[in-house]
């Protein structure tokens, strides 16, 4: 790995600059391949009598601009393609990751049969107390975290669904194919917001790292023809991972 990265220094180009431009150059003729480690800070600083400062910044800036990503406590990756998402369209990122050639997978957090809060009976629209079935879990794309969701459904309407394996199984294919839910759509928001510590954990991130928070309702239709809301859900996206698109043509 150290061999493939012989960086050239002149006089008249900011350090910093010559290093990242060096290692895009290295990236774009796929000798640093995708999801490769490139050299610590610590390495190139001593490799090329660099200070930690000028190493960071060039780092930094391949990692905003998406050459480079961080996985906390691990080290500097070689960025991959990032999962493109429709902003319009309810679509399951599992799809869009692999339609794109990704390899796609759940870790499962939590699972659990809770009684509803008074917000989450709100969200979901229930009239009276009772409880909801709640998931939490980590979207892989290239066993690397892409996000983190938190799901809640109305546990009337699923009886028996905590029988699942969702780290296998599809949230949305389980609803439509044992409990007859059509699936027809749902409105979401989403605001810029900085990674907590319990979050960054979770997404094998730093503390303060730009995410992508979403927060929406999915309308289902029952098996007898009535239209609820059947899903409440909260997910944070990694921006390094991740890039939204609106279709217009549809």
């Amino acid at each position: 790995m150290r061999k493939e990265l012989i960086i050239i220094f002149t006089s008249n180009v900011p350090l910093y600059l010559q290093l990242k431009e060096k290692i895009i150059k290295l990236i774009e003729e796929n000798e640093l391949k995708v999801n490769e480690a490139i050299p610590s800070e610590p390495m190139l600083m001593e490799e090329y009598g660099l200070s930690r400062t000028t190493v960071r910044k060039a780092l930094d800036e391949l990692v905003n601009e998406g050459y480079l990503f961080r996985v906390h406590g691990k080290g500097t990756f070689v960025e991959g393609r990032k999962v493109e998402q429709g902003l319009v369209n309810l679509t399951s990122c599992t799809e869009d990751m692999r339609n794109m050639g990704l390899s796609a997978r759940y870790e499962l957090l939590n699972q659990q049969i809770m009684l509803a809060t008074s917000s989450l009976r709100n969200n979901l629209n229930m009239l009276s107390e009772g409880k909801a079935f709640h998931i939490e879990r980590i979207m892989y794309g290239n066993e690397s975290p892409v996000n983190v969701t938190k799901s809640y459904i109305p546990y009337d309407y699923v009886q028996g669904i905590e029988r699942f394996n969702f780290e296998k199984q599809s949230l949305y294919k389980v609803l439509e194919e044992e409990y007859n839910i059509t699936i027809l759509g749902g409105v979401r928001s989403f605001e810029a917001v900085v990674a907590d510590e319990e979050t960054a954990k979770k997404l094998s991130i730093d503390v303060g790292m730009p995410l992508i928070k979403f927060e929406g309702q999915v309308k289902g239709k029952l098996s007898d023809g009535s239209v609820v809301l059947i899903e409440y859900f909260q997910t944070h996206y990694r921006t390094d991972q991740v890039k939204f698109y609106i279709d217009q043509f549809r």
